[in-house]
């Protein structure tokens, strides 16, 4: 090597700590404190505890089985290895590279009448290595790694929204189920009311109007119950499509849980506001991004300037000619620059479009961590007025059976009418089906801030709320239902 190449070498070396660009700093979240970690720190038990304070292990294995085997989850994880397979190319460039070759070379020459027949058999090795002069190859692999990093992310969120959609389809099947009980007693009850109302009318006792308005309630609630079977058959194939089980391997599972929706605990949500970007995919993904963006600006700088490749070979000829053979090592090694003097503003161009990406990403950042608040929020809210209203259900429901058993009882004395009786029991069965719908609701909220936090939250749930005292009611009064 002359002392040229030497000085070109040794430039190269004290310049490879430069780095164009900006290194990237982690954003204040609107002065909320956030770590950039994995959701649930990217392991699978940590969703499942969540799930685990519906005290409903069906539900739980559900899920479990589902992300096992679902489409969006395996595209997700795709695009994913696919983004990790990118970072560990880029991040190769930063090494120098190394190949073999091996060749064999047949000619024919004529001079003449003489022909001249020759052989090169060669084997030997390529070197060349492009010197991060300014930073260049280390932001291409930044820039690679966080766009990883956000593809990571997303892998959590398919999972999270795949779960949070089977835990509401799930709820939606118990209360569709709950329901159809209730419309098949309401059938049977308009139905007393009705043979009742026919013999009453031919014995005298009953006007036709009264019988007519007894038919059409009968029809009304055969219709309501046909229908309400119609919507339970159509959410047991939502979820089949949703978990890929087996129908009637998932029915199996599904009967013993049978009309029965699993009402959590409250979460303890007075730290909620400071902790929930710790977690959340959407803002991991958008700091992600704008990280990336970030490393971009720095590889549109770096491309500004020089760049500097090493390359070197060695290799062995073998020689055949004119009936002799030869062996003929060679070696070579040098230095090449090269310097961008004129693009028509291409290389400027690339810097500002970089620069203005980052500013993009950063602006969605902060709309993210907006958004991330709100919807724990408005998340809460939903939960507290879901909960309210649960407790005040459940009240209602309580007196509609006291009244019902009261009725009975004057009924069982023979001191009031089977028509009397079946209106007091379709009253409490309609107040029963309000109740359980304002429980699917309380569920539905949950399930909301379940997402909102993103996909979990490890405080102790609150014992005694008013969720779990209206499940124990709930227990207590359909065990003692007619």
């Amino acid at each position: 090597m002359n002392k040229r190449s030497m000085s070109i070498v040794c430039m190269a070396t004290i310049l490879v700590g430069c780095a164009v660009g900006p290194d990237f700093k982690r954003p204040d979240a609107d002065a909320v404190s956030w770590h950039s970690t994995l959701p649930h720190g990217g392991k699978l038990e940590t969703l499942a505890e969540w799930w685990q304070q519906l005290n409903d292990p069906l539900l739980s294995d559900l899920i479990s089985d589902t992300e096992k085997n679902n489409p969006t989850i395996d595209m997700a994880l795709a695009k994913m290895n696919e983004a990790r397979a990118n970072a560990t190319i880029s991040g190769a460039n930063l090494y120098p590279s190394l190949t073999a070759n091996a060749s064999v070379t047949n000619s024919k020459m004529a001079f003449g009448t003489q022909i001249i027949q020759s052989q090169v058999n060669k084997i030997g090795i390529d070197a060349s290595w492009e010197i991060d002069l300014f930073g260049k190859s280390r932001r291409t692999a930044e820039a690679a790694q966080a766009r990883y990093g956000a593809n990571e992310v997303g892998w959590h969120d398919a999972r999270i929204s795949i779960a949070a959609e089977v835990a509401e389809v799930y709820v939606e099947l118990r209360q569709c189920e709950a329901d159809l009980y209730n419309a098949e007693r309401n059938k049977k009850s308009h139905a007393d009311v009705l043979e009742i109302t026919n013999t009453k009318e031919s014995a005298g006792l009953a006007s036709a109007m009264e019988a007519a308005r007894a038919q059409a309630n009968e029809a009304d609630s055969d219709s309501t119950f046909i229908s309400k079977e119609g919507d339970c058959a159509r959410t047991i194939n939502r979820l089949t499509a949703l978990t890929g089980i087996e129908q009637n391997a998932l029915k199996l599972r599904l009967a013993l849980r049978h009309g029965q929706i699993p009402i959590p605990n409250v979460v303890d949500v007075s730290i909620v506001a400071a902790q929930v970007l710790r977690q959340r995919p959407d803002v991991a993904t958008a700091e992600w991004n704008l990280a990336a963006a970030s490393a971009d600006v720095g590889v549109a700088k770096a491309a500004l300037y020089p760049s500097l490749t090493l390359t070197g070979s060695v290799a062995s000829n073998m020689v055949y000619m004119g009936g002799q053979s030869a062996l003929v090592p060679t070696w070579s090694f040098g230095p090449g620059l090269t310097l961008p003097i004129f693009s028509g503003g291409r290389g400027r161009a690339g810097v500002k479009a970089a620069q203005a990406r980052y500013d993009y990403a950063q602006a969605s950042y902060q709309k993210t961590v907006r958004d991330a608040v709100h919807d724990v929020e408005d998340a809460l809210v939903r939960l507290n007025v879901a909960n309210t209203r649960a407790y005040d259900g459940e009240k209602t429901r309580k007196k509609y059976l006291q009244l019902f058993h009261a009725t009975e009882a004057r009924y069982n004395a023979g001191l009031s009418n089977r028509s009397a009786l079946e209106e007091s029991r379709r009253s409490w069965l309609q107040a029963d089906d309000a109740a359980t719908a304002l429980d699917r609701e309380t569920v539905s909220s949950w399930i909301a801030l379940y997402k909102a936090l993103g996909g979990g939250w490890s405080q102790q749930a609150v014992s005694g709320s008013l969720a779990e005292n209206s499940k124990t009611q709930n227990k207590e009064i359909r065990a003692a239902t007619p």
